[in-house]
């Protein structure tokens, strides 16, 4: 048994399975504000898990951690997580052994996210692909000859800090236009905010008066026809066809699979995606791509590290 954990910036989601990727268990809790915080959530998350599937903790034989942000996989490092911003040369491997007493691995979250679509999703029909997961930033991954290319230690495929616009919204990162100010759940929350004046009568402006703001809120209102819902959507998707069409130009992709939270309401943004892509990308570049959603939604990740710990331990 292992277990896989896939750290994000607003929720930590962790599933327990077996060598055969059959999946026993599968959890999520949130992220937390601190390093503390976060590294007792991270074991609440692993007890759930275990606790679920009837395992116990001498029986999982490895942990595998996705984490968002720039990572060295072999020293056991976050570098640096825009969405995760306590964890600076945060040394997660040595700590989640030291509190777990389970061998731990780490693998960027979006590399996690094609591990777990080549084993078990739709990248497994096809050698030359690319994915981005949508939650709240956008991360990346890509699949050349049948390889998961991740770069010298992890960290290549950063989609999500390409830049669209040079003199656009300040991300996160610190950098100016990044395609997460623009096709993320948080530009979903952020664009809401700044065009509710434009639509005074939307269900959303009163439903935020009583509850948070999330794009969850915003999907749910596009799903009952929400004007504003569906515009930011329309919105969303016009974005990530910029991007995906640069992607297209240099990858020359036979599919681009989305995960990640904010791929649950594709339905109403992958349209504008996809005109986006064929309007930007090269003629040669662009024809008969394969568009896919992941089977396992926000999982797929946390599945990915745990194949990851599964090949490594």
């Amino acid at each position: 048994m292992v277990i896989g954990l896939d750290i994000g910036g607003t929720n930590i989601k962790g599933v327990i399975l077996d060598s055969t990727g059959i999946i026993c268990a599968q959890t999520s809790v949130p992220t937390g504000k601190a390093i503390f915080e976060t590294e007792k959530n991270i074991l609440h998350c692993i007890d759930i898990l275990q606790e679920l599937s009837h395992t116990k903790k001498n029986e999982v034989e490895a942990i595998g951690i996705g984490s968002a942000g720039a990572i060295d996989k072999h020293k056991g490092i976050v570098v640096t997580s825009p969405n995760i911003p306590w964890w600076k040369n945060y040394p997660v491997v040595q700590q989640i052994h030291k509190l777990s007493g389970c061998k731990t691995f780490l693998e960027n979250d979006a590399n996690c996210a094609v591990f777990g679509e080549m084993w078990l999703g739709n990248g497994k029909h096809y050698t030359n692909w690319i994915m981005l997961t949508l939650g709240t930033g956008i991360g990346g991954g890509a699949v050349i000859d049948g390889v998961p290319y991740t770069g010298r230690a992890g960290s290549a495929m950063e989609f999500g800090h390409t830049t669209i616009d040079y003199n656009g919204l300040l991300c996160k990162c610190g950098r100016k236009g990044c395609l997460e100010c623009y096709g993320s759940a948080t530009a979903v929350v952020n664009f809401t905010k700044s065009h509710m004046n434009m639509y005074p009568d939307s269900t959303i402006v009163k439903r935020s008066k009583q509850e948070s703001l999330t794009a969850q809120l915003v999907f749910e209102e596009a799903q009952n026809g929400d004007a504003l819902a569906v515009y930011i959507f329309n919105l969303i998707g016009q974005y990530l066809g910029i991007g995906i069409a640069n992607l297209v130009n240099i990858f020359n992709p036979e599919a681009v699979i989305l995960g990640g939270g904010l791929s649950n309401a594709h339905e109403f943004f992958m349209p504008q995606m996809i005109q986006g892509v064929q309007t930007l990308a090269l003629a040669g570049m662009k024809e008969n791509i394969h568009y896919y959603v992941t089977s396992y939604g926000d999982y797929t990740a946390a599945i990915g590290a745990a194949k990851y710990a599964l090949d490594n331990f």
